[in-house]
């Protein structure tokens, strides 16, 4: 099975990359929604957010639903800024972020009361084994919700050249869910991330700039990429999107 993600671009972050190519957040405001109906969230709850960035959605969560946010993401950078960001918003007490591979967590089993996995940010060299991550985590009959890159019709071997060249290793749904299974996640539930728009930002203009900002001339050289313009033209294509998949963790395995 290929992986969630793969080596960055030399030069620039995964991370940075990612932010840059999407709009204001790690993963668009209308998508968090979709993804908190699926996931319905509670003050009361510990969860954990794998593949958190530089903690944008963690720190979003936080200040709408309450509960206790841990965060993990392999990029040290990245987890740097989410701290930081977690003291400018006076959430650093609720809210726990370390740097750590995916496929092996720094957790104990059955430990949260949700785990959102965000296939974007997540670099493994074996998706199976970072989605049975998650579910060694989650506490039984607690679900874990997976923001998953996924072709939404056979892709040319060009295309998935190019996005592997990116760093993004995309799967059709049936074999995303084929995965959740595998890992004793049953009672699945799929929705389509993006419904409500685009999780990518087209504008060229507003790329360049946020590029700008980030990374120099680094950042503008990645975003204007072969790659980078064949994942926007992919999404505009709706040959490329992000699926919502949900499975709660079967209390017996």
């Amino acid at each position: 099975m290929t992986t969630l993600l793969k080596t960055p671009r030399p030069g620039i972050s995964r991370t940075t990359l990612l932010t840059v190519l999407q709009p204001w957040r790690e993963v668009d405001e209308g998508i968090h929604r979709r993804l908190a109906h699926l996931a319905e969230p509670s003050a009361e709850q510990e969860t954990l957010w794998i593949g958190c960035g530089a903690g944008r959605s963690p720190l979003w969560w936080a200040e709408r639903y309450g509960g206790h946010m841990h965060g993990v993401d392999a990029d040290a950078g990245a987890i740097e800024q989410a701290e930081q960001s977690a003291r400018w918003a006076g959430l650093a007490e609720r809210v726990l972020f370390q740097t750590a591979e995916p496929v092996s967590l720094p957790h104990e089993d059955q430990t949260f009361d949700l785990v959102v996995l965000n296939g974007l940010y997540v670099n493994a060299a074996d998706a199976q084994a970072v989605i049975g991550e998650a579910a060694r985590v989650v506490r039984p009959m607690c679900a874990v919700v997976a923001i998953l890159p996924t072709w939404l019709q056979v892709p040319p071997a060009a295309d998935a050249g190019r996005m592997a060249r990116l760093g993004l290793s995309p799967h059709q749904l049936v074999e995303w869910k084929q995965l959740l299974r595998d890992a004793g996640l049953v009672d699945l539930a799929v929705d389509e991330a993006a419904a409500d728009g685009g999780w990518l930002a087209h504008g060229a203009s507003g790329a360049l700039a946020r590029a700008w900002r980030a990374a120099r001339w680094r950042g503008l050289v990645a975003v204007v990429s072969e790659p980078a313009r064949a994942l926007r033209r992919l999404v505009r294509q709706r040959a490329l999107g992000l699926a919502l998949v949900k499975g709660m963790r079967w209390p017996h395995r």
